[in-house]
């Protein structure tokens, strides 16, 4: 195959000539400024490299990706439509310039305001421990947390005046193959998948006596769905989310009955139900360290479809208490009285042990014994568990996202380990 590195030389496309059902073009080439000579054009393939948007945002920046699903509620379950293949990413980015970089970025958003660009995601970029030369057409990186592509493209980064984009032919778990030869020499850069994207929303620029804020946010437009596995256990074919409450913070909850409140202000207000459950909405928080913790976020966060795709949400919280041993044929359970019997019936619980063991059941039985209350679960344990041995005794929820547009905020970039946050709410559906 030959290779191709385009630079600003002119090249001029003839109109196509169709003596057949086959597309023939004419080409008239001018190939002084390309910078590999002239390419074989045997069998072309259009290849454009847009200009990069080249400025790092050191100071922090967020990514939303906005899924589009569609939510049909009756009254006594829900059907949930995904309504787009792939959810669009928007990265969004505030840089902090002098000013002759401002005088550089200015002169950009005048020229590409609207138009495609290329666009660094700079939270899945890795710092090279060597360098790059000129001549090289393959570049050794990790590429498993990130969203590196055959016939992606890459930047390979040192500062805003010193970077080169490159085109990615081939993509290993250890290495990246280019189309042509990189075409400059670089001291330990960052290597930075690239995005094709629009500044829908142009830049904002705020200008202090020493330093320029120009802000931005660009809309992906080479959008893909990634596929993978988040790593999480499975309760009836749905991920269990099983952060503990160290990793997901403050999972605040409401609830309410669905249902039209009549009042004609005289006398009682009346209440129509329009749902047979009430609508049990939660707040929950994810903080990921490092690369490989926020891609697999990500790909989580994918895998959701929006609305579309539900998951199990452990309370985390000591909901029911172990008052008696429970052996390993059990399939009754003691514990301290929590709840009216019918509050236990249909209820899903996770036992969760010290030593990392967990445990998925139903609840498809209750009683009043004494001062306690006994809860038949679905199936045995299978090992005998006391109450030492536990560490949470909690109920699932059966959850969704209750947004289609997911937020990621890395407060920082190039100092240190990734830092990668989200929050999100999320409603209870019938399990």
């Amino acid at each position: 195959m030959a290779t191709v590195a385009l630079s600003t030389g002119n090249l001029d496309a003839g109109t196509p000539d169709l003596p057949s059902l086959h597309l023939g073009l004419i080409h008239h080439l001018l190939t002084g400024n390309l910078d590999a000579g002239a390419p074989d054009l045997g069998s072309p393939e259009m290849v454009l490299l847009y200009e990069p948007w080249p400025f790092r945002p050191l100071i922090g920046a967020s990514d939303t990706l906005e899924s589009l699903s569609e939510v049909l509620p009756s009254y006594t379950e829900e059907q949930r439509l995904a309504l787009r293949k792939a959810p669009r990413q928007n990265p969004r980015y505030t840089v902090k310039l002098d000013p002759a970089e401002f005088s550089q970025a200015r002169d950009f958003a005048r020229r590409r305001a609207g138009t495609q660009v290329c666009v660094p995601i700079w939270w899945e970029g890795i710092r090279l421990a060597g360098n790059v030369s000129a001549a090289d057409t393959e570049i050794s990186i990790d590429t498993t947390a990130g969203d590196w592509r055959e016939g992606g493209r890459l930047i390979v980064w040192q500062s805003a005046d010193n970077y080169a984009l490159a085109l990615i032919t081939a993509v290993e778990v250890d290495s990246v193959t280019l189309l042509a030869p990189i075409g400059a020499d670089f001291t330990t850069p960052t290597i930075v998948p690239v995005r094709v994207a629009r500044p829908v929303e142009g830049f904002s620029i705020s200008r202090g006596k020493l330093v320029i804020d120009v802000t931005a946010r660009f809309q992906v437009e080479d959008n893909v769905r990634l596929e993978g596995d988040a790593g999480y256990p499975q309760y009836q074919s749905i991920d269990v989310l099983t952060e503990p409450t160290t990793r997901v913070s403050d999972i605040s909850e409401n609830i309410i009955q669905a249902g039209e409140y009549q009042d004609n202000g005289f006398g009682i207000v009346s209440l129509e139900r329009q749902r047979e459950y009430v609508d049990y909405g939660q707040s929950i928080a994810f903080l990921d360290l490092g690369a490989a913790a926020a891609w697999r976020r990500r790909v989580w966060v994918h895998a959701r479809n929006g609305k579309q795709k539900p998951f199990w949400l452990p309370s985390f919280n000591s909901d029911l208490k172990l008052m008696a041993p429970i052996g390993a044929a059990d399939t009754v359970v003691t514990i301290k009285r929590a709840a009216l019997t019918t509050g236990y019936l249909g209820r899903h619980v996770m036992i969760e042990l010290k030593n990392g063991t967990r445990y998925f059941r139903q609840i498809v039985d209750a009683a009043r014994v004494g001062d306690t209350d006994q809860v038949t679960l679905n199936t045995s344990l299978g090992a005998s568990v006391s109450a030492s041995q536990i560490l949470w005794f909690s109920y699932l929820s059966k959850v969704r996202l209750d947004v289609d547009a997911v937020t990621f905020n890395f407060p920082a970039s190039g100092r240190g380990p990734l830092v990668a946050t989200l929050s999100v709410p999320v409603t209870e559906v019938p399990a």
